[in-house]
């Protein structure tokens, strides 16, 4: 009979041990997957940023103009011109970068939305340019020409506008895998489960009691700190038995 018991409690102790060593595997695979995520979600900005940058670099549209006094003349409207915000959103997008590794929960899903907003925000001056086509009057007011030219001719190039559709795609990508990070569970201790935050406690625990015993200095804040988080997830620091 004891035997039975002895027998029973040692498959209660490993069946324990594994489910704490999956829990403990499952978290480390989130935290893996979140920080790939965070990596890929970081390059898409890099991408996004550059490509916004470089649109606000390239000439959108020429305007040909007269003033009756000499031969006509033509005026570039550049990316900068034509919305004047583009370099700010690029600017937004690599701050994104930082704020994804500096911020977790829902400040991160904060971040992940406002990269979200923007990235779909900036895709309109690129649509803009495409369906208006030719002899587009915004171009001419976007460089404030003297009003002594009068306006004959004004030619749209589209390649900068898919230079900066593709940069605002990658970015609402970002922004996405962003998001899921957020809420993938692996991205900080708080969102492991309980049976791992147990375990990686009672490591902690035991960790601190050995250093101790070898005369070690351990620092009194920190462990004290360490006492009341164990006792909070049900691990006893006066326990022999780890």
């Amino acid at each position: 009979m004891t035997g039975e018991n002895t027998q029973a409690d040692g498959d209660e102790r490993a069946d324990g041990s594994g489910k704490s060593a999956t829990d403990a595997e499952l978290a480390s695979a989130q935290k893996s997957i979140g920080r790939r995520r965070q990596v890929i979600a970081g390059v898409l900005l890099i991408v996004a940023a550059i490509a916004l940058w470089s649109s606000s670099r390239m000439r959108w549209a020429e305007v040909v103009a007269e003033d009756g006094l000499g031969m006509p003349r033509s005026f570039d409207v550049h990316g900068s011109d034509w919305s004047p915000w583009l370099v700010a959103v690029a600017l937004l997008f690599v701050a994104g970068i930082v704020a994804q590794f500096a911020v977790r929960g829902w400040m991160l899903r904060l971040v992940a939305l406002i990269l979200a907003i923007a990235a779909i925000l900036s895709v309109v001056p690129g649509v803009s340019l495409i369906t208006n086509g030719e002899n587009n009057l915004f171009a001419a007011n976007a460089i404030d020409i003297d009003p002594k030219y009068d306006v004959t001719v004004i030619l749209t190039f589209n390649t900068p506008a898919y230079v900066l559709i593709a940069g605002a795609a990658c970015a609402a990508i970002a922004a996405v895998l962003m998001m899921r990070g957020a809420s993938a569970g692996g991205m900080s201790s708080k969102y492991t489960s309980p049976a791992a935050r147990r375990e990686e406690l009672e490591r902690k625990v035991f960790a601190e009691r050995e250093r101790a015993a070898r005369g070690e200095e351990i620092d009194s804040d920190g462990n004290e700190r360490l006492l009341w988080d164990s006792l909070d997830n049900g691990v006893d620091p006066t326990d022999d038995r780890g």
